[in-house]
């Protein structure tokens, strides 16, 4: 067994960290860019399991991580305890893929879904550090029938986003219940509830 996948088995058995990552996701791929190792993630609810190589063509999203941020990780967990700090840093590895993932889900294709929350073609977002400043910073673009996730600020967009930790974590889980209940109701319901979050986390571009 490799140092990465000890370390994830060691966080996988941690109440703190089963509890953080609920409603974040049910099955996520996890790509180590400095060794080439390739883990499933599958989050049972009571318990987390840690799979080598990926398991499902469809995750809900896909993580490139460095071992070095596996190694912190596993420190930001160990007193089973997760500061602003610590919880910016794990969200700021989250920002992208999983906006990406939501974009691609085909449900964002159903027209009366795109009426009910007049989905821009181009916008900007950056996730906030504790001191409030943009940091991660992206461009969501619709280019030839399809979702393009940028980093960086390009283009002029038609809306700025900037998100705190929290505020992306909210979005996610419930992006992540919408899509599990299979139920055109609630995608309904949480585009009524996105058009008023937009609204409060969009800023002048």
């Amino acid at each position: 067994m490799s140092t990465n996948q000890q370390q994830l088995e060691e966080l996988a058995k941690k109440k703190s960290a089963i509890e953080w990552f609920q409603g974040l996701f049910t099955e996520v791929h996890l790509e180590i860019t400095d060794t080439g190792e390739k883990f499933t993630i599958l989050h049972h609810g009571d318990h987390v399991e840690i799979v080598p190589g990926f398991q499902a063509k469809k995750p809900n999203f896909v993580i490139p991580l460095e071992s070095e941020s596996i190694g912190g990780l596993t420190r930001a967990f160990s007193d089973d305890k997760i500061d602003a700090e610590e919880q910016y840093k794990i969200v700021r590895f989250m920002i992208k893929p999983c906006l990406q993932a939501a974009l691609d889900m085909p449900i964002l294709n159903n027209r009366t879904l795109q009426q009910i929350v007049k989905i821009d073609t181009h916008w900007q977002e950056a996730l906030l550090d504790p001191q409030g400043k943009e940091d991660v910073k992206l461009t969501a673009v619709y280019v030839n029938n399809q979702w393009l996730v940028i980093p960086g600020y390009h283009g002029k967009a038609q809306r700025r986003l900037l998100l705190t930790p929290e505020q992306l974590l909210d979005f996610q889980r419930r992006v992540l219940e919408a899509d599990a209940s299979g139920d055109i109701s609630q995608w309904m319901n949480l585009a009524k509830w996105y058009v008023k979050y937009r609204k409060e986390v969009t800023v002048s571009v």
